[in-house]
């Protein structure tokens, strides 16, 4: 049987100051944090509660007590991080696995933390039953103040774009991805609908009792960040950029695994699908090129979205993982929307181009991986939306959180 899902993670950049996005924010400052290490291991090891950090601080008229271990699940076992020069020369970067933590609020069995910690400083996200809270460094959005002050804010108070009444006249919301097929990949959608319903029809009479369990239940990822997302998102410095992509995986990744998926109502589904990064680049400058060639982290005042994500596509290290996802902060436009993410997808049949783990594809002498993807961000707001699709089928569940974007996958048994 073949079995796949189309599934995105969409991070939804919202322009425009923070008291345009939420309606709430408060402030807090490193100084008003309190750390303690509960318990240290005599020597050190892997085991997760060899080191047993507790967090106090107070925000949004509660007191928030963590109980936090160090985290490195989202990591690959080979993981290496490199920031890139104009010439192309990589340098390796050394990452402290243990800033990153993951816990509980002391008292809340129902709750979930994920935090970075680096120099006093939390970026992450608290999840209790009620509501869910975010805490970020301030100087994105508001940069008159120092650099040890951080904002919270509750998701619930987050201004989703489609909820704005300020947009002029003839102007949509912001769309939620676009996708690309290449190739064979161009056929009548129409007639790829009604082949996938018969033979979905046909074999669900032969295997009604079949339960899918999956084997494979990580995906490599290979993370770019180009110089204009290094400049604008991690504020010139390699650690930032490459800390700050980390924490919006780690949330991806929490989505996807608590996720249920679900071939039909009748059975139980399966759960535990996620995502590991392999490797992180970090493009410190524009790429210097020859006349005549194109890259996608070179100096060009104007992209076309789609253009974009073909040469990313050309890039060698795509063929070690996965998925490779392109970080950028520009602006595309299609129409009288804005593009914030796009994929290539692949279709149900077995060795189409495109989507999760393809090969490589070759075309006019060029070798193309289409399992890449890029996302766009802006000044301020990343906001996901998990959509799950069976197509032909009409099935769509949606289960919306805060923080991140990517793009269409496919993924195949």
């Amino acid at each position: 049987m073949d079995y796949f899902l189309l599934f995105t993670i969409v991070f939804i950049g919202v322009e425009g100051s923070i008291y345009k996005n939420l309606k709430h924010f408060e402030t807090i400052h490193a100084n008003e944090i309190t750390h303690k290490v509960v318990k240290r291991g005599t020597t050190d090891g892997s085991h997760p509660f060899n080191k047993i950090k507790e967090v106090n601080f107070y925000t949004h008229g509660r007191d928030f007590r963590l109980i936090l271990t160090p985290k490195r699940s989202v990591l690959h076992s080979k993981f290496r991080a490199y920031a890139v020069d104009g010439d192309g020369k990589e340098t390796s970067v050394h990452i402290d696995h243990d800033d990153f933590y993951h816990g509980r609020v002391f008292g809340e069995t129902a709750s979930h933390v994920s935090l970075h910690m680096e120099d006093g400083i939390m970026t992450g996200s608290i999840h209790l039953p009620e509501e869910i809270y975010h805490i970020e460094p301030s100087w994105r959005h508001i940069p008159h103040l120092d650099n040890k002050t951080m904002i919270t804010y509750k998701q619930s108070d987050v201004k989703f774009s489609w909820d704005h009444d300020d947009l002029p006249p003839g102007q949509v919301g912001p769309r939620i991805c676009g996708y690309v097929k290449e190739g064979d990949e161009l056929e009548d959608e129409f007639e790829g609908r009604n082949q996938w319903t018969r033979e979905h029809h046909r074999e669900k009479r032969q295997v009604d009792q079949y339960e899918y369990t999956p084997t494979k239940t990580r995906c490599p990822l290979l993370l770019v960040a180009d110089y204009r997302f290094f400049q604008e998102m991690g504020a010139s410095n390699t650690k930032t950029t490459i800390n700050y992509l980390i924490s919006l995986i780690d949330r991806v990744h929490k989505i996807y695994n608590d996720t249920i998926w679900q071939d039909r109502q009748e059975v139980d589904g399966f759960k535990g699908m996620g995502f590991v990064i392999k490797k992180i680049v970090v493009h410190s400058e524009p790429t210097r090129i020859k006349a005549g060639e194109a890259h996608y982290n070179m100096v060009r005042e104007k992209w076309d979205v789609r253009t974009l994500l073909e040469v990313f596509s050309r890039n060698p290290q795509n063929r070690e993982v996965c998925l490779a996802h392109l970080f950028t902060h520009q602006t595309f436009q299609a129409r009288d929307s804005v593009v914030l993410g796009l994929a290539y997808i692949a279709s149900p049949r077995r060795g189409s181009h495109g989507g999760i783990c393809t090969p490589g594809y070759y075309h006019f002498s060029f070798c193309f991986f289409l399992l890449v993807s890029l996302c766009v961000f802006s000044s301020f707001g990343y906001l996901s939306v998990l959509t799950v699709t069976r197509p032909g089928v009409g099935f769509q569940q949606g289960i919306y959180s805060q923080r991140l974007l990517f793009g269409p996958l496919v993924y195949r048994s």
